[in-house]
């Protein structure tokens, strides 16, 4: 089976690595022109939590260079979904598949523009990865992983069934899941706690949770997030939900999310796929969402002053 990763960030480059290390044929796609050629000279440094590892693995930023792909990985950021799904056009073909794993909803929507409803798929995975230089990515996620997929007509397709097969096998236990929404919104639970306040005070994501305020404000943004999916016809329910934030504060303690990492780099971030996600259907639906509106509109005002930042007065 023939592997594409179409962003590969610290997520990407994860799942490139496992792959490849199996013996896997897999290409990394990226714009990050320094971090690829990092990857094509010295091989990618990948930590698993035992020490790195070189793995060999084909990476470009240039698409027109890739082989046509049986199942394409999607792990760019909400807002380049649609310039790297229309970059992409060499090595989509009527039969290969596209496979989102991004942060938060709205992404499929995006997909939909690119490819027949028949060859897109719904996922999400708990893994983690953080990179930790040009050409090298690591994860610090206690404990075994899951990642989750399901064909967005909904029927069986025999290559998502083997791709599971080869990326359990690679080591990341992957499933079909017929309850695929209600996963993707209970890790929205994550994406609009978590990783955004994380981001929004620049810490771990251990740091928002573990103290009085910042438990108190996740609580408050999981109560708008249950509210907006039950309205949407989801069964998550506010017990199971703040049970899975809090598992998921401990299992990764220690790890700095997307937001962060993107408020660093004076990037854009995804909150438009979290946060700003749960505002728009919850217009939709009629459901206010206060919180959740706030603290979308705090971390793009974060992301509009990013140069103007005081030094310390001390």
């Amino acid at each position: 089976m023939k592997f594409v990763i179409l962003g590969a960030g610290a997520m990407g480059s994860l799942f490139g690595g496992y792959l490849a290390s199996a013996g896997e044929d897999v290409t990394l796609v990226d714009v990050n022109q320094k971090h690829i050629d990092a990857i094509r000279k010295d091989g990618l440094k990948l930590d698993r939590g035992n020490g790195p590892e070189t793995v060999e693995i084909k990476a470009t930023t240039e698409p027109g260079t890739v082989a046509p792909a049986d199942l394409v990985i999607l792990f760019c950021k909400y807002l380049k979904t649609d310039e790297a799904l229309a970059a992409a056009k060499p090595y989509l073909t009527s039969s290969t598949y596209i496979w989102t794993l991004q942060n938060g909803i709205g992404n499929i929507d995006i997909m939909q523009n690119h490819a027949a409803d028949s060859r897109l798929v719904k996922g999400l995975t708990s893994a983690t990865g953080i990179i930790q230089g040009l050409g090298s990515v690591s994860t610090n996620f206690k404990g075994e992983t899951e990642t989750y997929y399901r064909a967005f007509d909904g029927k069986s397709h025999d290559i998502l069934d083997e791709a599971a097969r080869i990326l359990t096998t690679a080591g990341l236990p992957t499933h079909d899941a017929p309850d695929i929404d209600y996963r993707i919104w209970r890790k929205l639970i994550i994406n609009t706690t978590l990783t955004v306040l994380a981001g929004a005070m620049n810490t771990k994501i251990g740091a928002v949770y573990f103290n009085e305020p910042g438990k108190t404000l996740c609580h408050a943004i999981v109560d708008e997030v249950v509210a907006v999916a039950q309205a949407a016809g989801v069964p998550l329910e506010l017990d199971d939900a703040r049970a899975y934030l809090d598992q998921l504060a401990n299992a990764a303690v220690e790890h700095i999310g997307s937001t962060t990492v993107s408020l660093q780099l004076h990037e854009r971030t995804e909150i438009d796929a979290m946060c700003g996600a749960v505002v728009r259907e919850g217009r939709k639906r009629n459901i206010p969402t206060p919180v959740n509106e706030t603290v979308t509109r705090i971390i793009k005002l974060i992301e509009q002053t990013a140069d103007v930042r005081l030094s310390p007065a001390i």
